[in-house]
């Protein structure tokens, strides 16, 4: 069956418009979630026994080193040919092109770098800090792709009806769900986890449903690693990071 006949992929609200001024309202949603993480973490750094300043810098950071990973990874991963057709294309980034596990990596890497120059031991801590953050902008981050299309669902035929698998949709439920679970959770430490605990907990849940949604995806990702693709080994790997921290930390 022709998957065009389904339905267009093209979103709910792919763009916003304005009279005469125009932009992807993926950005929009980005732009506002980031706006309320950057609002959230001084007040969660204070719960922490943490410095918001410096829970600032390391978000000011996080963002640099996301945005630098997943457009990188894009250009190397998706589509190089396209930008070395056009080197230009690189710094077209309204037009879209990230990809979440590249700027999840750079985030990581710039928030234990910028922990590292500041000698800061408790990184554990950080990190923990950091787990519900990251699920519920993630979250975000999807609800955007469902209003603008990206990353959209295989087709289903059930019966007599052809749909796509919400592919978008799950994510956003399922990562808001683990972040409701990992705040709950942080509730209940009474020194009782060690630190890094809510961060393991984080990469698993996060990886399982990464796995789910990457078995349901039809949209480009670039070239396939045999019958997964780069993105579902990825989640199996932090899958099995988390478990092995996880297990390494286990609570007292």
């Amino acid at each position: 069956m022709n998957e065009l006949s389904v339905h267009s992929t093209s979103g709910f609200l792919p763009w916003i418009e304005l009279g005469e001024f125009r932009i992807q309202s993926y950005f929009v949603i980005i732009s506002f979630v980031l706006s309320l993480c950057a609002f959230w973490i001084p007040k969660r750094a204070v719960k922490f026994g943490l410095d918001p300043r410096r829970a600032l810098d390391i978000f000011i950071f996080a963002m640099i080193g996301g945005f630098l990973g997943s457009r990188i990874m894009h250009i190397l991963w998706e589509e190089p040919k396209y930008y070395f057709d056009d080197p230009l294309r690189v710094f077209d980034v309204m037009s879209g092109g990230f990809v979440w596990y590249g700027g999840a990596l750079g985030a990581i890497i710039s928030i234990v770098i910028v922990l590292r120059l500041k000698r800061e031991k408790k990184i554990g801590a950080w990190l923990d800090f950091s787990a519900p953050v990251a699920a519920f902008g993630y979250a975000g981050g999807r609800a955007a792709c469902v209003l603008t299309g990206c990353c959209y669902g295989r087709v289903c035929e059930w019966s007599s009806v052809a749909f796509r698998f919400p592919t978008q949709g799950f994510a956003v439920l399922w990562e808001l769900a683990v972040g409701i679970f990992l705040l709950w959770l942080e509730k209940q430490k009474v020194k009782r986890f060690v630190d890094g605990t809510l961060f393991s907990a984080w990469l698993i849940l996060h990886g399982v449903g990464r796995l789910v949604m990457e078995s349901l995806r039809a949209d480009p990702r670039g070239p396939a690693l045999g019958l997964v693709t780069i993105s579902f080994v990825l989640s199996l790997i932090i899958v099995l990071v988390g478990s092995f921290f996880l297990i390494r930390r286990r609570p007292y």
